[in-house]
């Protein structure tokens, strides 16, 4: 099975690709969240019925956009930057997985992993904190993949100044993917347009956001919460970076991102993904694959 869903929230419609595999099994559902300036489509190559190395033949997954990217939408009255920033986007998530729990809970029957990639990865750690217990009960481990860190993040204003205008047209687009964020070798080129135009129909908001408002959240305090009210030994995180990153650089990652996380009692693994950028779902999916199939 592979169909598209829509789930509402009073200031969001939030779509989401649901596959499932042909046979039933005891494969938790792989929910995975993009980066900023993807869609649902970053994941294709794991997700899709036509890739070589899908995994939708031995899980079922959920592919979300986030509100204000790809075909997901965001409130427009008196909205703002603030209302597409990590707690909304995390409770969307939530909304999502309420609805697959109500309308299809066989895919929730093995409970499930969050698979989240750079602001994605960030919005999957800020999910543990607003889970329900029902919810909460079912996961049973996270992938994050060149994670922006849980930290507040603020960039100098010339390299702030350079990040806001990446996706301002189909040419600084494809310059920021062939030279920042990806190997241009390790894409294909229905890959590269799928790129440039999720980047381009994004909503200004969302673009703004992130920029503004998600990557100077501090979400620390919200995974201590989680800490003191889980287990958080039961709960494994694989974590990835990529070598040739210079948006969330390994070593970045292996500080900010993966201390923290055991600092907090998760039981972490780390992976350096050799020869490639940020976009580890296109340029290396089968490294996410072991990280998946590892938990």
């Amino acid at each position: 099975m592979e169909r598209d869903f829509r789930a509402y929230t009073p200031k969001a419609m939030i779509h989401y690709h649901v596959t499932k595999p042909p046979r039933r099994n005891n494969s938790p559902l792989l929910v995975f969240l993009h980066y900023w300036g993807g869609s649902f489509y970053t994941w294709h190559k794991l997700t899709s019925l036509d890739s070589p190395v899908s995994l939708c033949k031995q899980y079922p997954t959920a592919s979300i956009d986030f509100r204000g990217w790809g075909q997901s939408k965001g409130p427009v009255n008196g909205a703002t930057a603030a209302d597409f920033s990590i707690t909304p986007l995390a409770s969307d998530v939530v909304t999502v997985l309420e609805r697959l729990k109500s309308d299809q809970p066989i895919l929730l029957k093995n409970g499930f992993v969050l698979v989240g990639h750079s602001m994605g990865a960030k919005v999957a750690l800020m999910t543990l904190s607003i889970l329900p217990d029902d919810l909460q009960a079912l996961i049973k481990g996270l992938v994050l993949v060149a994670p922006a860190p849980p930290t507040a993040l603020v960039l100098p204003p010339e390299m702030a100044e350079q990040q806001q205008k990446a996706y301002d047209n189909k040419e600084s687009i494809t310059w920021t993917i062939q030279n920042v964020l990806a190997n241009p070798e390790k894409l294909t080129e229905m890959d590269l347009d799928v790129l440039v135009m999720d980047s381009r129909i994004g909503e200004t908001l969302a673009k703004d956001g992130w920029l503004k408002h998600g990557m100077q959240e501090d979400i620390l305090p919200a995974l201590d919460i989680v800490c003191s009210a889980v287990d958080t030994g039961r709960m494994k995180i694989n974590v990835l970076a990529g070598e040739l990153d210079v948006v969330e650089d390994k070593d970045k990652v292996e500080q900010e991102v993966v201390r923290a996380l055991i600092a907090r009692g998760f039981p972490v693994t780390f992976k350096v993904v050799e020869g490639v950028k940020h976009l580890i779902p296109l340029e290396s999916p089968e490294a996410i694959i072991d990280a998946i199939r590892s938990l």
